[in-house]
């Protein structure tokens, strides 16, 4: 993610005076690389984990704390604003949660206002996943009259004034006409009822996760107390973004209050929670890792140069974790912290204690001589996905095959593993009818096939599989060419074709090839009632096998 920042900005909050490349070294020992200056701003490329610096506001809190400006855990107050966010029935199945807070004495201008808006995007982008996980509202907090309640209501039934626009719309419309009911509609647009956020004098704040509306979510240059709310479908995403929503205003002065979100029958929460997370990590362990022989002092003043409250005895390093830094999942993203706040400038480099050499792995060497003998007898290579459909694997193929699923899957077209590349090859001649015949293409790639007695209950082989398809087919013809090929890879006298009976083939044109006895693979002419579910209208001979067994890389069969 690229963040803009007014160096003057950034700067002032940094609270010292840096030339351009003293900025650039030291945001690049933070991992967050310069992509260029224009005349007054840096573009600055921040790590997707760093959430809290998708900011001016946040990439200067990191650099005081990194200069020892300003070092260890930031503290934000937070008082108690004694008002209240009501939820009603009905959003458990559209947008359940919520959580806001209040921001007073915030700098306003117009070019800090369009970072505000800026963050709020990329947070709700990003950590949000478009809006659906959560989405973020900013609202001038003098205007709203208390309690506010979370409701639903029919979308013919919503009606207001959409932010960016001057006339008065209802849901549909919103969702039809507006640019962003356009493009977030689909997350709310398949329920009955939609959400609504609206205060007590019947002003509605907003219609989640689409648009505010344009009298109560217009910040200004007059704006300095701010409303913040989070919808959405994920408590912790939601929390998250009111955390880093919230300090991030609070850096530009601001004060933090709380509010209180009630529930239908409980729970009762106050938000935002800006209490910091404990954790421990091993001192052994972190010299380990980084092989370094730190000392106690050196790994707490490391911490604290990364934001963190820490305090190390006895082995162990107690971390205290902002609530902004969304990104700490497991002691060893602290360990990484120490490092950085170590300085990677400060480290010197050594030769590793054991000198190797690197190499093409047997499967690989194996690989590239296959693609070579078949380029060579005048096959084009495909490189497909290796997820496809239930329908492409079994159904057209007038197969049962076993196959690995994927849970959740996006599309049903990319919802399992392909446990073999035949129908994948005859999908793809299927689509490429168009193109002149002959056609001969071919496939070096891996299959996923279910087993229960695997570490992972599936295993992973190399499979060869290659088609021709013309006017006209041979099946002698690619059993010429395959026996050139399997002579090639080193096995002389060693394979042979057996007659076999596929369902998938013609009977009396099918037959299994076998390597030392072994069962590798099949080979024939294709069977009508299969070209007809992929829809080819030619003849189409092909073969499969296996290029080698797990764990027999030095003889592949």
């Amino acid at each position: 993610m690229i963040v803009t920042c007014i160096i003057d900005s950034l700067l002032r909050l940094v609270g010292r005076k840096m030339s351009r490349e003293q900025l650039e070294d030291k945001l690049f020992l933070l991992k967050a690389e310069v992509e260029g200056f224009g005349e007054d701003t840096i573009d600055i490329e921040i790590n997707p984990d760093r959430q809290d610096m998708l900011s001016t506001e946040g990439v200067a809190r990191a650099l005081r704390a990194f200069l020892d400006i300003d070092p260890g855990l930031p503290k934000f107050p937070v008082r108690n604003s004694c008002k209240k966010i009501v939820v009603k029935k009905g959003l458990d199945k559209i947008r359940k949660y919520i959580s806001c807070g209040i921001v007073k004495g915030v700098e306003t201008s117009d070019q800090l206002i369009k970072e505000y808006m800026r963050l709020q995007e990329m947070l709700t982008s990003t950590h949000g996943r478009n809006r659906r996980k959560a989405s973020i509202g900013l609202y001038v907090y003098d205007d709203l009259k208390f309690p506010i309640y979370y409701e639903t209501e029919l979308p013919e039934r919503i009606e207001f004034v959409p932010l960016g626009h001057d006339e008065r719309m209802d849901g549909p419309t919103i969702l039809q006409r507006h640019e962003k009911g356009v493009e977030f509609g689909p997350i709310i647009s398949g329920f009955q009822r939609w959400p609504l956020l609206v205060d007590s004098g019947g002003k509605i704040l907003s219609l989640p996760p689409i648009i505010n509306s344009n009298d109560l979510g217009r910040i200004s240059e007059d704006t300095h107390n701010i409303f913040v709310e989070v919808t959405g479908t994920h408590l912790p995403t939601v929390e998250q973004c009111l955390n880093i929503m919230t300090t991030s205003l609070a850096e530009r002065g601001g004060k933090i209050e709380s509010v209180e979100v009630s529930y239908p029958n409980g729970p009762v929460v106050q938000t935002p929670e800006l209490t910091p997370r404990e954790m421990e990590v091993d001192v052994e362990e972190i010299r380990r890792l980084l092989g370094l022989d730190v000392t106690y002092k050196e790994i707490q003043a490391s911490l604290k140069r990364m934001c963190y409250g820490a305090k190390v005895s006895k082995g162990t390093a107690k971390v205290k974790v902002p609530a902004f830094r969304v990104d700490i999942l497991h002691p060893w993203d602290i360990i990484e912290d120490v490092a950085i706040g170590y300085g990677f400038d400060n480290i010197d480099p050594t030769l590793p204690g054991t000198m190797t050499v690197g190499g093409v792995r047997p499967m690989t060497r194996l690989k590239n001589k296959t693609r070579e003998l078949m380029v060579g007898t005048g096959f084009q290579e495909i490189m497909s996905y290796i997820m496809t459909s239930p329908e492409v694997l079994n159904e057209k193929m007038e197969r049962t095959t076993p196959y690995v699923g994927t849970a959740n899957p996006k599309s049903r077209d990319f919802s399992v593993l392909r446990n073999s590349l035949l129908p994948v090859l005859l999908d793809f001649a299927g689509r490429n009818q168009h193109a002149d015949y002959p056609q001969k293409v071919f496939e070096v790639g891996d299959i996923v096939l279910p087993d229960k007695d695997a570490e992972t209950r599936t295993q992973q082989l190399t499979s060869l599989c290659a088609l021709i398809t013309n006017t006209q087919v041979d099946v002698t013809e690619l059993l010429r060419e395959l026996a050139f090929v399997l002579r090639g890879l080193g096995l002389e006298g060693r394979f042979k074709f057996q007659s076999s009976i596929d369902s998938c083939f013609i009977d009396g044109r099918a037959a299994r090839i076998l390597v030392d006895k072994k069962d590798v693979g099949i080979v024939g002419e294709v069977s009508p009632t299969v070209l007809t579910n992929f829809e080819i209208g030619s003849p189409v001979v092909a073969f499969e096998m296996l290029l080698a067994q797990e764990g027999t890389y030095q003889k592949p069969y």
